[in-house]
């Protein structure tokens, strides 16, 4: 039986008709880092969707957060964030790397994802309130994951998020939002991207994730920083070129996001399914993205359970020694839901 892969959302399926755009774009060749006409669409197109000046193309969304990180924060200065954020565990240190950043998660290390995900607003602000001196690194950005990946895809409440935005301004601390699934987060909480982005300097936002798009990725800002990111990108080798075909694809799925509601749903099944098997606790969020992340029942440890469960033609990845995440996006449908849950529930807990 063909493989379920529920490894990650990048893995979705392009539709026919990004293939057709492609297919019209084949031709298009410029040189110059922002001259194809279908890459300038692309970007205006996402500047609108996220209501901000300006936006730019990057091969991944960790290199878009990367640049917001340079952009924003100076080496030795400390920047705030969820614990468990992707900028704090995914990147590979790539701000303290390049920046010399100090990356600070809120509250400490939380073991419980809800808290993770959103630490207490308190939290926030004694952080920020914190004073430097010739000994202690000032703060200059604060970043917020939506959805929070390790804790289950929980998108963040915008009275959450401007709670937040309004402290760091007070502060006079700069914002990015690391939306790499942002459009998971309107789709759950009934929101147009606009609204979710208010009150931040930069945005990323993953284009491949769940929309299979060629394009991985773009970060927008005002036209003044996206200037400095093209910069920035240079310095980092994603000036990517040619950029036709793939920026027209990547049009043609910003196009048809009605699939985002149809995935969600998938994923509440497989979080309840999951959620009946011997061996499997799936932690309970209040909104259900695209993300099920369910823990192990002793003395069954996350990395063997994956190898069971790929044995059996279930892919999943283990978070850490008690947790497993699966995803769903785009090409996945309500067949393979049910023999994912089916093959679950047949291993039971390890002997």
């Amino acid at each position: 039986m063909q493989t379920i892969d529920l490894r990650s959302d990048f893995l979705a399926h392009p539709s026919d008709a990004m293939y057709a755009a492609a297919q019209a774009a084949r031709d298009s060749r410029c040189f110059g880092l922002r001259e194809d006409p279908w890459q300038r669409g692309l970007e205006a197109r996402a500047a609108e969707m996220l209501a901000m000046e300006d936006a730019l193309v990057f091969p991944t969304c960790s290199m878009a957060n990367t640049t917001a990180l340079l952009l924003a924060a100076e080496p030795g200065s400390r920047v705030l964030t969820q614990p468990d954020a992707h900028v704090l565990v995914s990147e590979a240190g790539a701000g303290a790397a390049l920046g010399g950043l100090v990356l600070t998660p809120v509250g400490g290390v939380e073991p419980e994802p809800e808290l993770a995900a959103m630490p207490p607003l308190a939290a926030w602000s004694t952080a920020l309130a914190a004073g430097h001196d010739a000994q202690r690194p000032a703060v200059r950005l604060c970043v917020l994951e939506n959805t929070h990946n390790r804790s289950g895809g929980i998108p963040l409440p915008p009275e959450y998020v401007d709670a937040v935005t309004a402290s760091a301004r007070a502060h006079g601390v700069r914002l990015h939002l690391d939306g790499a699934r942002l459009f998971n987060a309107a789709q759950a909480l009934g929101l147009p991207l606009a609204r979710l982005t208010r009150g931040f300097d930069t945005v990323s936002l993953s284009l491949n994730k769940s929309l299979g798009a060629p394009i991985a990725a773009v970060l927008a800002g005002s036209r003044v920083l996206i200037e400095r990111a093209l910069v920035i990108r240079q310095r980092l080798g994603g000036g990517i070129r040619p950029t036709g075909p793939a920026s027209a694809a990547t049009l043609a799925a910003l196009d048809d996001l009605g699939h985002f509601a149809q995935v969600q749903d998938l994923a509440g099944r497989l979080a309840a399914g999951l959620d009946r098997c011997a061996a499997l606790d799936v932690l309970p969020v209040a909104l259900r993205t695209n993300i099920v992340i369910a823990r192990v029942r002793a003395p069954e440890s996350a990395s063997r359970m994956i190898t069971r469960l790929a044995a059996k033609g279930l892919l999943a990845i283990a978070l850490d020694e008690q947790r497993i995440r699966f995803v769903v996006y785009r090409g996945i449908d309500a067949a393979q839901i049910e023999r994912a849950i089916a093959i679950a529930g047949a291993l039971g807990p390890a002997s």
